[in-house]
């Protein structure tokens, strides 16, 4: 369960790292918009996963920070702001979107799979349908 999880071993959580390098770098000040620090919690969720220590828990936050604050709904950093903020396609507000969209359901799957066998605990799939 306390694994390494490399970005050669789960093609999803490079794709995420891959979506995040198209923004804008660390120093630029779109990463502090809203007063998140979310700059600070990306950098950190990425730390050990970049240098071939990530765990379970670092692709979890990472996901996790993702989804709240940069996927669909947010009200941290807008999608017109993560468009004007994409490196090489100009403002084009589809990018902005599909940018989006692909972060969310790239995060959600990085969730689901390293936070659902824990939240799960010892309960069985889906024995809450069951009649007692």
């Amino acid at each position: 369960m306390d694994d390494i999880i490399t970005l050669a071993d789960d093609p999803d959580l490079a794709h995420l790292v891959d979506l995040i390098d198209i923004l804008r770098g660390p120093e630029a000040t779109f990463w502090d918009e809203g007063s998140s620090g979310i700059g600070r919690k990306i950098a950190s969720d990425l730390e050990p996963i970049l240098a071939g220590q990530g765990r379970r828990r670092d692709v979890d936050y990472l996901a996790v920070h993702v989804l709240k604050y940069l996927g669909h709904g947010n009200k941290y950093i807008s999608q017109e702001t993560i468009t004007r903020n994409l490196r090489g396609v100009h403002g084009l507000p589809a990018a902005g979107h599909a940018w989006v969209d692909d972060a969310t359901r790239t995060a959600w799957k990085l969730v689901t799979r390293y936070s659902l066998p824990r939240w799960r605990v010892s309960r069985t799939p889906g024995s809450a349908w069951l009649a007692d």
